[in-house]
């Protein structure tokens, strides 16, 4: 049986209802319970040809067939050729001859054993009728549990199909899904791959930094060596500035114990020199009078006290000789300490690069105003910026300031000068040195606009980088009040002055700090 028939009935089988089922030879459609008996006389059942020809035919054609078999002719053919003598006449006289009964017994004979032939045949042909009926009967049976099992194979196949096609999805999703991680996988080992490369060139770069942190932590060393032994010779020159600001203190003590020594002197000199002037003109009286002997004798011990006054002055005028000659000598020394104390400070403001600028242009800023203003009127200090460069290999600058004054100006007015210092570069530069500075006292407002500044400029002129200071110039020692005129006139050259009542006109001073601007103008 053929799977597209058993599909066929399945097919059909699935249209009707559950207890239907169809024949399967004529495939009508019956009930469980009539479909055996319809078995035992269906038209369309398979039987062999009755006269064993060797066919199988529907039993509704059977009769049709048996007239038209062939074993049916061969049999009429041997029959209708059997050689039957003729019956012969009676003769005239109707006497009884034995011939002619033996021939008639000899045809029924053959017809007795052709009947007993077919009887035999008949018979065995109904027993494989009944044979056949019974493996019908069987085949029925097997036909029945075939249908069983074709529909429950059609039902599992069917089941199976569905499985099958699941599956096929299922492999077509893994599939997809399986290309899809491949793909993933394969951007996942690309990342790898470039997180490994990356990885690497980190891994070069933290050696060459590492490497690089190695050279900068030696030279960091070398550096905190270097800086080690500044700090040690910083300390060093701040105990020699410390040893030679107490030195000059105590050449300032002595210098006034000098001068007051030397205006006592001074004084009694001066007293001298008018008693020496009174004896003088009193002999000159005594001279022009013509008196008595009594009055010769005054002379005489006039003449003697002035001898020794004369002696006496002598003898101070030489004492006055000597303090000035040590005056000279103490204010040499004085400046040639101020000279090397202010060595001393820029080396050690180049050694902790306490550098302003180095543009020509340079802002001071000052805090703390009134104690500083209250130091200078006490101890007459002097303020002292860092130092500052008209360029980046120019001159080296750095600025004073008296809050109180200097000279005749003290105690009304704020004096300011700019100092010329030795710089690294000085064997470079142009020599005489002439520069102009504008000092500007700068105004605080609120509204920049309104700011009212107040602008002094200033010439400072050096003959050569030999000379530590523009200001050792001034050794002489002056006399007469033309040379204090020509010392103030110095002075008003060297610095510049703003009166401490403008302190007070605007804002220059705000919040206790006042700030004074420097522009070299080369």
């Amino acid at each position: 049986m053929s799977l597209n028939r058993l599909s066929t009935f399945g097919g059909k089988g699935a249209e009707k209802g559950p207890k239907e089922n169809p024949c399967y030879f004529c495939n009508e459609l019956f009930e469980m319970g009539q479909l055996q008996n319809h078995l035992k006389l269906c038209g369309s059942i398979l039987e062999q040809c009755p006269l064993r020809c060797g066919a199988w035919i529907q039993r509704k054609h059977r009769d049709e067939h048996v007239k038209d078999c062939p074993k049916m002719e061969k049999t009429r053919n041997s029959s209708s050729h059997v050689s039957i003598p003729a019956p012969v006449p009676p003769p005239a006289v109707h006497t009884w001859a034995p011939t002619t009964t033996s021939a008639l017994d000899d045809c029924v004979s053959y017809l007795e054993k052709e009947v007993t032939s077919i009887k035999l045949i008949l018979t065995e042909e109904s027993h494989g009728r009944e044979v056949q009926a019974s493996e019908i009967e069987t085949l029925r049976s097997k036909l029945v549990l075939v249908e069983e099992r074709s529909q429950h194979f059609l039902s599992t196949l069917v089941s199976l199909r569905a499985a099958v096609d699941d599956e096929a999805e299922r492999s077509a999703n893994w599939a997809a899904q399986f290309k899809h991680d491949l793909a993933n996988v394969q951007l996942a080992l690309q990342e790898l791959q470039s997180q490994q490369l990356s990885t690497v060139m980190r891994l070069e770069s933290a050696v060459s930094t590492l490497v690089h942190e190695q050279h900068e932590r030696e030279l960091l060393e070398q550096a905190l060596t270097q800086h080690d032994n500044r700090i040690r010779a910083v300390n060093k020159l701040e105990d020699v500035i410390s040893y030679i600001r107490q030195t000059v203190e105590e050449e300032r003590e002595r210098n006034a114990e000098n001068r007051a020594a030397f205006e006592a002197e001074l004084i009694e000199n001066r007293r001298s020199s008018e008693q020496l002037a009174q004896l003088s003109a009193l002999r000159v009286q005594l001279q022009n009078t013509n008196s008595e002997r009594p009055t010769i004798d005054r002379v005489a011990v006039l003449e003697v006290a002035t001898a020794d006054a004369r002696a006496e002055v002598a003898e101070h005028s030489m004492k006055v000789d000597a303090v000035l000659r040590d005056l000279r000598a103490l204010t040499k020394s004085y400046h040639k300490l101020r000279t090397e104390l202010a060595d001393f400070q820029t080396r050690v403001s180049f050694d902790r690069h306490e550098m302003g600028t180095d543009n020509g242009h340079f802002i001071w800023r000052i805090d703390n105003f009134n104690s500083r203003m209250k130091d200078a009127k006490e101890k007459d200090t002097v303020l002292s910026s860092p130092i500052f460069k008209t360029g980046k290999y120019g001159y080296t600058l750095k600025a004073e300031l008296n809050l109180n004054g200097i000279g005749k100006w003290k105690g009304r007015h704020i004096t300011s000068t700019i100092r010329l210092v030795a710089g690294p570069y000085d064997a470079l530069l142009e020599w005489p040195c002439d520069l102009s500075v504008n000092i500007v006292l700068k105004d605080q407002p609120n509204n920049r606009s309104q700011a009212m500044d107040i602008v002094k400029t200033l010439q400072i002129r050096r003959k050569s980088s030999s000379k530590r200071h523009d200001y050792d110039e001034g050794e002489e020692v002056y006399k007469s009040s033309e040379a204090l005129d020509k010392s103030v006139l110095q002075l008003k050259k060297q610095y510049i002055f703003i009166p401490h009542t403008s302190l007070d006109k605007f804002e220059y001073v705000k919040n206790d700090v006042m700030f004074v601007e420097f522009l070299v103008n080369q």
